[in-house]
């Protein structure tokens, strides 16, 4: 069963997400693809601060209603960093908003594969005025006051830069600013440096406006966010005063309508995966079982050090979970998954080795987990302590594995039964290594079945 990447991707949040062709998004002034450099620049660019007073925004009659949830921008070039592909979401939730910015290998689509580098940058944000109400150019005064910067290395070439505190280049704020021990796929805050203070504008308020609007994407209405353009005419608190027309973010649909019982979609049974590697990891082995009842579906992951024998059991991952089945076409069934309960237990001959290290294991110490790396990324300690061997931990009510692992949201999926040659029923969920719709659905199958057990 897979989790959402959007979130982790988001997640955390996510995630986890993505499709160049669906929603708009983006600076249509950026250069078009070109061979990655070999060395993007990932050094300070530091951005005089200019001191500003900035009129209070006054009361409002925003709904924030209108913004919660997760927004994504299209995959495109960017100026943000040299060589490489970029694509957004805006995760807004009541005053907050988490923008988190991914940079790909450029010319690959955005596909979850490539990610080279991901920035996650969170902020304040409150409402004012509406301006030029029942116009196309309607529009509501934002503040947006961001409060931290994180980034993460998602491949060795970049990580390497940005420890080297000898590489200098001015043509990116996505960089190390002069920190050492950078490791691949860990999180680094870089919200107490000054130059990163600066350039981000860390505490400092940022005037914008921000319309919702709707547009037809592959039949279906999606709303669509466009914030202030950036280098045009601004008013006397720095705020834009136009729409930009290409910087925009599609809305994300989670929701999977029923259309159909889990019964007659197939799905009802006890479903066993062979020993897999675990998202690549040339180590680690898992066993996987998926279990359907009704509208529910329970996941027992086993997690081994390699090859899933006995000897090399580590830990066990048990989640319980709500369906909901939606339409069909000839490639796949849609299925929307709202996780319920998490719960981890160290197993097996190295379980007194790993409760150790799940006591100590927290966001920024635990490598995020990709498409490079083992599935059991997701499953560490989140900073809970006691951990003790053959015992299970819920992992449900703590605010990072929420957001990993998605607790309490529906995430989209997608799923084929298919008859083997043997006669045999084969079940294969949505692939993690490749591309996302607009609302976060893989658009390919895993490459390896599940197979229903005879009752």
């Amino acid at each position: 069963m897979k989790v959402n990447h959007t979130l982790q991707l988001a997640a955390f949040f996510i995630s986890m997400f993505m499709l160049t062709a669906c929603g708009g998004g983006g600076d249509d002034s950026a250069p078009k693809p070109v061979t990655p450099a070999v060395t993007p620049a990932v050094t300070p660019a530091v951005t005089p601060s200019v001191t500003q007073t900035i009129r209070p925004l006054g009361p409002t009659t925003f709904d924030t209603a209108l913004l919660a949830g997760s927004w994504i921008t299209r995959c495109q070039s960017t100026n943000n960093l040299a060589g490489y592909d970029e694509q957004d979401t805006f995760n807004f939730k009541g005053n907050t908003l988490t923008t988190t910015k991914f940079f790909y290998t450029q010319s690959t689509n955005c596909k979850h594969s490539e990610t080279a580098l991901q920035a996650r940058e969170m902020a304040k944000i409150e409402f004012g005025a509406m301006v030029n109400k029942g116009m196309d150019t309607e529009h509501t005064k934002i503040n947006i006051t961001p409060t931290k910067v994180i980034l993460v290395a998602m491949n060795e070439n970049l990580a390497a830069l940005l420890d080297d505190t000898n590489h200098t280049s001015n043509e990116s704020i996505y960089n190390g600013y002069g920190l050492t021990g950078w490791d691949e796929h860990t999180w680094k805050d870089l919200s107490s440096i000054e130059a990163a203070k600066t350039n981000f504008k860390i505490n400092q308020v940022v005037p914008d406006i921000l319309q919702i609007s709707e547009k037809m994407v592959n039949g279906t209405t999606h709303k669509v966010l466009k914030l202030g353009a950036k280098g045009g005419t601004v008013d006397s608190d720095g705020r834009p005063l136009s729409l930009a027309t290409s910087i925009t973010a599609t809305k994300q649909n989670k929701t999977t309508q029923k259309e159909q019982t889990a019964q007659a979609a197939g799905l009802t049974g006890h479903w066993t995966y062979p020993c897999r590697i675990a998202k690549g990891h040339p180590k680690y082995s898992q066993l996987e079982t998926l279990d359907f009842e009704g509208d529910k579906l329970k996941t027992a992951i086993t997690f081994y050090l390699e090859r899933c024998l006995p000897y090399h059991k580590l830990y066990n991952v048990a989640m319980e979970a709500d369906i909901v089945v939606g339409k069909s076409n000839d490639n796949f069934t849609q299925i929307g998954i709202t996780t319920t309960k998490v719960e981890t237990r160290t197993n097996g001959p190295y379980a007194s080795n790993y409760a150790a290290d799940f006591n100590i294991r927290n966001f920024y110490n635990t490598p995020v987990a990709d498409y490079d790396t083992p599935l059991a990324e997701l499953y560490f300690g989140y900073g809970q302590t006691d951990w003790q061997k053959d015992k299970w931990k819920d992992l449900s009510t703590v605010p990072e594995a929420i957001e990993d692992l998605n607790i309490g949201t529906q995430v989209p999926d997608i799923f084929k039964i298919s008859t083997a040659t043997d006669g045999s029923k084969e079940l294969k969920m949505g692939g993690y290594k490749g591309l996302f719709d607009i609302n976060g659905r893989a658009m390919s199958l895993e490459d390896k079945a599940a197979v229903l057990q005879p009752k």
